[in-house]
Parts: structure tokens; sequence; C-alpha cells
């Protein structure tokens, strides 16, 4: 039976339901997963530099100062800054079943709107995944985002988002989060790209004015929600968003688990630990 096919976005041909939604890869080796890494990390570091961010040094594994950190640098006159950090959740490096650590980056900066910042965000992916070649990634992953690249990705605003979820068989009650199964609703709806979600509530109790949240995540098929950003205007403004690096991993390499993305030898360490015998008490004397 002939695979199903569905109209591609902004007029392409149409593209088999089947190779759309195909399951994630697998992990891949380490080495590889430590080149993939180190050459993400340099693309995001040479986009910034191009747009002339300024990179700041900030706290290591602190619990979050990059924000403030951030704010103090646009307030001594630097237009745009970024800064690279690791967060260490609850637990600590002493959890061996999650994520002990994640890496974060932030960018700032002054004089950037909604649609300034949305623009930022789409090219900083486009960019970093515009010269991941087969030889990192495997010709099946490298076709799957070359349809992103050629397409403007779709934005739409909470309350729009609660239309489509409501149209195909969901009710979520405005002000709450969207949950993964609606997360994946909304990327079928987009053709399986990522896309955007603006004007999220702060406050659940008070949906009377949706310009109060200008603010964007970006939503990436497999990995959720990997950009969040915010406009802040007044006295001081100031624009900004954070990308989860681990979750950028996972979408690049289509990976179903953030955590086939770690390159942590602790991880390996850890496993061997959790695997050694644990020795018995000496027995008392009598």
């Amino acid at each position: 039976m002939a695979a199903a096919a569905t109209a591609g976005p902004s007029g392409q041909s149409p593209i088999r339901q089947s190779a759309m939604f195909d399951a994630p890869g697998r992990p891949r080796p380490l080495a590889r997963r430590l080149a993939i890494h180190n050459f993400v990390v340099r693309s995001i570091r040479g986009f910034f530099e191009d747009r002339g961010f300024h990179e700041i040094p900030v706290t290591a594994m602190a619990d979050h100062p990059a924000r403030i950190q951030l704010d103090g640098m646009l307030l001594s006159g630097f237009p745009n800054v970024w800064c690279e950090s690791e967060i260490l959740p609850t637990g600590g490096r002493k959890e061996p079943r999650h994520l002990r650590g994640f890496k974060l980056m932030e960018a700032a900066g002054k004089d950037l709107t909604l649609d300034d910042l949305t623009d930022l965000q789409e090219d900083l992916l486009k960019a970093v995944a515009l010269n991941l070649g087969a030889d990192l990634l495997g010709g099946r992953d490298v076709t799957r985002l070359d349809r992103m690249l050629h397409v403007s990705h779709p934005r739409m605003k909470y309350r729009q988002a609660l239309e489509i979820l409501g149209s195909r068989g969901w009710s979520i009650p405005f002000g709450e989060e969207l949950h993964a199964e609606a997360e994946a609703t909304l990327t079928r709806f987009c053709g399986n790209m990522p896309f955007m979600v603006t004007h999220l509530p702060l406050d659940q109790t008070d949906p009377s004015d949706e310009e109060i949240a200008v603010n964007v995540a970006y939503i990436l098929p497999y990995s959720g929600i990997t950009m969040e950003g915010s406009v802040r205007p007044g006295d001081s403004p100031r624009s900004g968003f954070s990308l989860g690096l681990g979750h950028l991993l996972q979408y690049l390499m289509g990976l179903g688990s953030v955590m086939d993305t770690l390159i942590d030898p602790m991880d390996r360490l850890a496993k061997l630990m959790d695997n050694t015998p644990t020795p018995r008490a000496p027995r008392g004397d009598g």
C-alpha cells in the first residue's frame, strides 16, 4: 500500500506522511556526539559574533546568574550581549538517572522588538543547521533539516494555539501550559516544522490582556520548547532569549530523548557505580 501524502509548506511538493513523522533516530557514538556538540557550539558563537553580540563570562554552575549579569552589561552600555552557562538542577551531579546539568546559551539586547527576537531565534537555528553535513549527521537527518531551512517557521499567538487545539479535540483552559501532547498536535498542524507560540500568559488569573506577556516559545519537533524569549518595555527596555543546548542537539540529531545527547563521561561512571555490588556490613562479635 502506498504511503499517504500531504501537501508541503509554501507550495512544496507533497511529502510522505510516513517520512514526515518517522520515529526519531538512534543515539550516535560518543565521538560523533562530541563532534556535533562542538560544531554546534562553534556555530552559535560565530552567529552571535557576526551579529555584533558581545560574549560575557558568567559564574560557572550557579543557580541562574546569567540574566542578572546580562542586564548589568546592558546597563553598562553594551547594546547586545550573550553568554554560556551551566545550570544544575535539584540533586546536582549526584543524581544518576536524570540530567545532572544542562547548558544554556542566553542573549539580550536593548532595542529588539518581538519580531526582531523571533527573527533572531529562527536565524540562529537555521545558521546552526545550515552547515551540518551528512558526514556529521547522516543523509537522512540532513534531508529532514533541509526542509526547514527553506521556509519561514510558523508563528501563532497563544490564543490561536488554543483554538487550533480545540478544533482537534483538546480542551485546555486559558492560562495552562501547553503539555507535550498539545505541542505534538501543533507540530503536526505546522507540517512537522519548528514553530513559535507568542504572548503566553504570565498569570493564569488574568486572561484579559495578552499584551502583558510579550514573549515567545520556540518549539522544535521531538524536542519541545528549545528557546524561550521575552520583551520587557519601560525605562530600561530589555529583550532576550535562552536556548537549551541539549534540546537543540536532540532536534538536530532527530533523537527521542535529550538523554541521548549526553557526552558527559560521568554518566558511564555513574552506571559502573550503580552496578558495583554493595559490600556487606561486618558481623559483630557474639
